[in-house]
Parts: structure tokens; C-alpha cells; sequence
């Protein structure tokens, strides 16, 4: 189903006109029109009204964005930190935590370089870089169990947006393209014959962020800087028109208050009551706790106590992690993130099919936007991770489109009994399932120290205990946890200076 399709089968108007709505779309739509007949004149009226409407609110929405990316290249020339203007920011996770492994590394890898920033960046880049884009909250809370094993693999970064950004869906992938440049341009690479790599991760709205920026870094104004080696989408909303979630939260963003005075109150009950339990499971995620805090089992990837310290630190601060997002900004980004970004998401496919469809290859190659689709489409290997139960998106149903109709170097995994927010919780050991499509991420600790590089090592074989809920017996079989003093201890907590 189009993007179109969907929104007249909701009844709604979409609030934005689709990124790729040119002259070749408005032609197609003209021809439609005409051969209609007569009888359609005055819904050919309106239609035509529509799209004229939609090109004035595109030319203005052009005009501001060219302003907005005069800004940011004046402030990325003054050395102004623009990802803090724009409520955008990019953070190391582990290292914000406290993670000692990863803290120890980061060192690691100053101790014997000298002041030349040069030999700085260069030796940052020893592990490839794995992006997370996070869901339309913009916080990195849903994967935070999945950090301390990706890190064995990865330097894990990961994109942050504040609840009062307003940013539109160009600006953010601009963001990330403009961080990934800076990261791997800046660390000579070509001295050292390759270029930086990247592996994106994408999470729900981030997934659709992500398919984007992948497009992105294919063209070839990139391809000399960026290698970008593995998508990996989790619960991917490229099926948000199509969704629960699509008939649910926009009556709920665009709903007055009967009492101006009890507005909060409203939209709060109506948050709690509609929207939140989409993101819910059919409690699993409280049976896991209730197995955590009873010391009979823990997610696979929690193997150690640094991980248990680590897991028990981010539990303790989840009140302040957890953001309330205002009836606006859930406005705002409903209509200028995944609608927007799924009205781009679906003409790109129909790019893709026209493509592929094409008499001429040559052509179709030709074109630097049909070069980069094919190749992101043909060549780009995918990760499809979805939640069984998810109730927020029709995920299994979609990750069956993307892996037969869009990305053809495509594996799918699906997580049992997760629902959208539980998906990569305690149920999935993700960096198990990429070392076993990215075969050359399996590389970096045995290298370095044997068969183990001192952050853990995970284990995919067998299946968990039924009574654990999709968990694993304790890793050092105890019948009560770690003592909660012990997460901050000197042990399983060190802080880091950023140099």
C-alpha cells in the first residue's frame, strides 16, 4: 500500500506534502485525472487544489531549510556547537555510564599516542562505529541492556534529541550525516587506505531516519569518507501509516481541551489510557522483572557483574531518563517525522520499483539518486529485528515487505513475545545475531586478547528456561543479585574525562 493509499484509507489529509512530490509525480497524478472522465471533474478540482497547495507549503518548507543549513554551516564556521542549538546531540552510551570496560578502553587508546590530534582521532577508530537513531522520544533507553556486548564489538555512539527540539525530518538526517562526516573524515583514512566504518542502527521512527541516511551515504559525495557496512532496523515505522499508532496518536496530538484549565490532565489520561499501552507487551517485560529482582535469572547479555552494575545504575536513574513529552512535540513529530518520513520512505520504493522495471539499466544507473536506491536496495546488508507482539506497528508484517520487496541482502529476526519497547530488552542477545551476518565484527577482541577481550563474551546456542521468560539463569548461579552499593563502587563504576 502507498503512502497516498494510506492516508485515504484513515480518512486523513496528510498535514505534510511528501518530500519527493516533483513534477514527475504531479504529471502521473494529472494523467490519472484526465482519463477519469467528467464525472470526476469536481473531485479533480479539489485534488488539483491539494497538490497546489501542498507545492506552496513544500517551496516554503525549501526556504527555511536552505536558511536553517546557512546557519549551521555559519555556526560550524564560527566553531559553534550545533548539535546542542538544535537540542541534538551525539553520545558514547557506555562511556556516559560508567561502563569500566569501555572507560578503560577509551584510555586505552591515549596512552600512547602524543598531543597530535591527528594520531588522537586516528586511534578512536580502531573498532567500527555502530550509530543508534532512537524513536520518535529521541531518548536511548529502549536498547540500553544491548550497549555493554555491542561494545565489544562496536563503538557504540548513539543520538539523542530533547523533548523540546523541533527539528524536521531533513534536519535530522542532515545531523547525522554531518556527525558521521566529522567523525570519519577527520581521522585520515585515506592515508590509510580505507575509509571510516559504520554500521547504523535504527529503532522504530530511527529506522526510517536510518534507510534514509543510508540512502544518503551511498551517493557518491560520500562514498570516498563513509563506508557504511550494515543496516540494522529495529520495529522499523516504515509501516506507521498503516498502523495502530497512526489511528490512535494524532486525535490524541490534535485534541482540544473541555476544561482549558485541565488540559495536562486530559492529554496525560489520554496518554496513559491509549497510546502508552501500544508500546506494552503481554507482560513479559514485568514477568523478566519479577525474575531479575527474585536473583533466578538475567538477560543473556547481562553476564558479569560490571553488566549487572551497569543494568542496576541505568534501573536507578530511569525517573530522570524518562521524559514527558508535551502534546506539541507529539504533534510535531507525528506529522513532521513519520508522516513525513514515511511519505519519503514510500517514494522511494516506488522509485526503486520504477528502477528496477526500467528498459534502460544504463540509464537508471545513470542517475546518481537511482544508483544510490539500487545499490542500498541490492548490495546494503540488513538486519530486520522485530517484536512478536508489537501492538505500536504491524512489524513481523512489515519486516516480510522490507526483506522481499526492498532490501534484498535481508535477515530477519524475530524476537518472541517482545512488544515495541521490549524488543531489544532482555529476550534478544543482538550482538550474537551481528556476529553472525557481519562475519568481520567477530574479529576485534580475539585480536586483542585471545578468545575474550574483557567485556564478556555472549552465547546464542540453546534456548533460556521457560520459567525465566525468556532469560538465563545467573551467571555466577547466586541466589541473590549484587549488592546495589556495589553498582557505583570503584569495581563497576569509573567515570571518564573526555580528551
Amino acid at each position: 500500500m502507498s503512502a497516498t493509499s494510506a492516508f485515504v484509507q484513515h480518512g486523513r489529509v496528510p498535514q505534510q506534502p511528501r518530500r519527493l512530490f516533483s513534477s514527475h509525480e504531479r504529471m502521473k497524478i494529472h494523467r490519472q485525472l484526465s482519463s477519469s472522465g467528467s464525472s470526476s471533474s469536481a473531485w479533480s478540482e479539489v485534488l488539483q487544489n491539494a497538490i497546489g497547495s501542498l507545492d506552496r507549503r513544500l517551496d516554503s518548507k525549501e526556504e527555511k531549510m536552505e536558511t536553517q543549513r546557512r546557519r549551521r554551516n555559519n555556526a560550524v564556521n564560527n566553531g559553534e556547537n550545533n548539535d546542542i542549538a538544535n537540542h541534538i546531540e551525539f553520545v558514547s552510551p557506555l562511556l556516559e555510564d560508567g561502563y569500566p570496560p569501555a572507560v578503560l578502553e577509551y584510555e586505552e587508546r591515549f596512552e600512547t599516542a602524543n598531543n597530535n590530534n591527528h594520531n588522537r582521532r586516528r586511534n578512536r577508530q580502531k573498532k567500527p562505529m555502530l550509530l543508534y537513531l532512537p524513536g520518535f522520544d529521541g531518548t536511548i533507553l529502549a536498547p540500553f541492556l544491548q550497549f555493554p556486548s555491542l561494545g565489544e564489538e562496536f563503538d557504540v555512539r548513539a543520538m539523542k534529541v530533547s523533548m523540546d527540539d523541533r527539528s524536521s525530518f531533513e534536519e535530522l538526517k542532515d545531523a547525522v550525516v554531518d556527525y558521521l562526516l566529522r567523525e570519519c573524515r577527520g581521522d585520515d583514512n585515506q592515508a590509510n587506505g580505507g575509509r571510516g566504518a559504520v554500521y547504523l542502527m535504527g529503532e522504530s521512527f530511527g529506522g526510517i531516519l536510518a534507510t534514509e541516511v543510508a540512502l544518503e551515504l551511498n551517493r557518491p559525495t560520500y562514498e570516498d569518507y563513509v563506508e557504511l557496512r550494515g543496516l540494522v532496523l529495529v520495529n522499523p515505522a516504515t509501516s506507521y501509516l498503516r498502523s495502530r499508532m497512526y489511528e490512535v496518536a494524532p486525535p490524541i496530538a490534535a485534541a482540544r481541551p473541555i476544561l482549558p484549565a485541565l488540559s495536562g490532565v486530559q492529554y496525560a489520561v489520554s496518554l496513559a489510557a491509549q497510546l502508552v499501552p501500544l508500546f506494552l507487551d503481554q507482560g513479559r517485560a514485568i514477568q523478566q522483572l519479577i525474575a531479575i529482582l527474585s536473583s533466578k535469572g538475567l538477560p543473556s547479555v547481562v553476564n558479569g557483574p560490571e553488566r549487572e552494575a551497569y543494568m542496576g545504575r541505568v534501573a536507578f536513574d530511569l525517573p530522570n531518563r524518562l521524559k514527558f513529552m508535551p502534546q506539541d512535540t507529539l504533534k510535531w513529530r507525528l506529522e513532521e517525522w513519520l508522516e513525513w518520513g514515511c511519505g519519503v520512505f514510500e517514494d522511494r520504493v516506488e522509485m526503486l520499483q520504477s528502477a528496477r522495471d526500467s528498459s534502460n539499466e544504463d540509464d537508471a544507473l545513470g542517475d546518481v539518486e537511482t544508483y544510490a536506491l539500487l545499490k542500498v536496495s541490492q548490495e546494503l546488508r540488513t538486519v530486520v529485528v522485530v517484536g512478536e507482539l508489537d501492538q505500536t506497528l504491524p512489524s513481523v508484517e512489515e519486516a516480510e515487505r522490507l526483506a522481499s520487496e526492498v532490501f534484498r541482502n535481508a535477515v530477519v529476526h524475530v524476537v518472541p513475545g517482545a512488544g515495541h519497547a521490549s524488543t531489544c530488552g532482555g529476550s534478544l542477545n543482538l550482538v550474537g545475531l551481528l556476529r553472525e551476518v557481519f562475519a568481520e565484527i567477530n574479529t576485534y577482541g580475539r585480536i586483542k586478547n585471545g578468545d575474550n577481550d574483557g567485556m564478556g563474551s555472549d552465547w546464542m546456542g540453546g534456548e533460556p528456561m521457560e520459567e525465566l521468560h525468556g532469560l538465563e539463569p545467573r551467571y555466577d548461579g547466586a541466589s541473590i543479585g549484587l549488592n546495589p552499593f556495589l553498582y557505583w563502587s570503584k569495581d563497576y563504576y569509573q567515570k571518564w574525562r573526555e580528551r
